[in-house]
């Protein structure tokens, strides 16, 4: 697991809330999905990014451990669950669908070519 902070560093106590709480909840989360999930024989061949957010202004460090151990299993858990060729979400039949058809993906704080201003 690849761990990239979001947040620039500010300060010594916000450095110890990412380094520390947030790693191990991330760490906890990975443990939890991939016990439930994964062949153990595969684990060796799997990657995770991970680009973590912590608050400048977070204080708890319970609550920030929590908060990404209990995001990272669902978001594992959700995309385990999930398969390319038989997924029952529509928006990922409709967009599978359109790109294969050639339409290219889009997302709506992106246009090619242009300037996007707030």
């Amino acid at each position: 697991t690849l761990f990239v902070n979001k947040a620039t560093i500010h300060g010594d106590r916000h450095g110890t809330l990412t380094w520390g709480a947030a790693q191990a909840g991330v760490a906890a989360g990975v443990s939890e999905a991939a016990a439930e999930r994964f062949d153990p024989t595969a684990l060796g061949h799997l990657v995770l990014i991970v680009a973590v957010w912590v608050n400048p202004d977070a204080h708890d460090e319970e609550a920030v451990f929590t908060n990404n151990r209990d995001a990272t299993s669902a978001a594992l858990r959700a995309g385990a669950s999930v398969t390319t060729e038989n997924a029952s979400d529509a928006s990922v039949r409709s967009a599978l669908a359109a790109f294969r058809s050639g339409q290219s993906p889009t997302n709506p704080y992106f246009r090619s070519g242009a300037i996007l201003r707030p």
